[in-house]
């Protein structure tokens, strides 16, 4: 029964990671090749997946499984992407450009606007991912998807990299790569609801983690959190 659990698994990991592979590639394809932006967002997208996963094989050994992927990321986050998607497919992939035309400005004006918008949509993107991904591989095994209740043997205290600038680079890394996502589909509304409800999401969370944090380390965490930002906005 093991082994055939095992295969199981095996066959899942292989399965999902060729799935998000064709996403990656057909998403990356039609954005440069035709410029739907919409493509850029699935490859973007399946891009995160598969790194969390890689990542974790890579340097959380331990804690490998299919849920490494995050794609049972939970209800809320696929139902997000889906309203970003639907505001996407709506309007064209103008939303932003046409609350911009209502403010009336000359059209260079709206122009440059709405190109920085869409410049700092790959910006965040790629700083996003790479905030994410680092904050990961410097944690090492230290790292978790999910919030710890109990301390183990390989859990650290990391203060130094990354951490040294921000207490929850992870989070940052995702909060800005979410925002990332909904502008590079030109969305206004989504972006605003997306900050919004990431903040509160991410606010909650830190809370609790750090109470857990302070239980496992002790002072040495309360001066590193009186000393280090989490990072994100209004979240001391």
């Amino acid at each position: 029964m093991g082994n055939l659990h095992t295969s199981i698994a095996v066959a899942s990991i292989c399965l999902t990671s060729a799935f998000l592979g064709c996403v990656f590639g057909l998403g990356f394809f039609v954005w440069i090749i035709y410029g739907y932006s919409i493509g850029g967002f699935f490859a973007f997208l399946s891009l995160f997946h598969l790194l969390e996963f890689y990542i974790t094989a890579r340097f959380q050994g331990s804690q490998l499984s299919w849920d490494s992927f995050i794609l049972n990321n939970g209800k809320a986050y696929w139902l997000a992407m889906l309203v970003g998607l639907l505001e996407c497919l709506l309007s064209g992939g103008k939303s932003f450009a046409k609350v911009i035309n209502c403010l009336r400005f000359p059209s260079f004006l709206i122009n440059f606007i709405f190109s920085v918008y869409q410049t700092s949509a790959l910006g965040f993107l790629c700083l996003g991912q790479y905030l994410r991904s680092s904050a990961m591989v410097q944690a090492g095994q230290s790292f978790s998807h999910i919030v710890a209740s109990k301390r183990n043997k390989d859990h650290l205290l990391v203060t130094d990299g990354i951490y040294a600038y921000v207490r929850h680079p992870s989070y940052v890394g995702f909060f800005i790569w979410a925002l990332g996502t909904q502008m590079l589909l030109g969305n206004f509304v989504s972006t605003l609801l997306f900050s919004l409800v990431l903040w509160k999401f991410f606010s909650q969370r830190i809370t609790t983690e750090e109470a857990y944090l302070v239980s496992f380390f002790g002072d040495s965490y309360e001066q590193y959190r009186k000393k280090v930002p989490s990072g994100i906005p209004l979240i001391p």
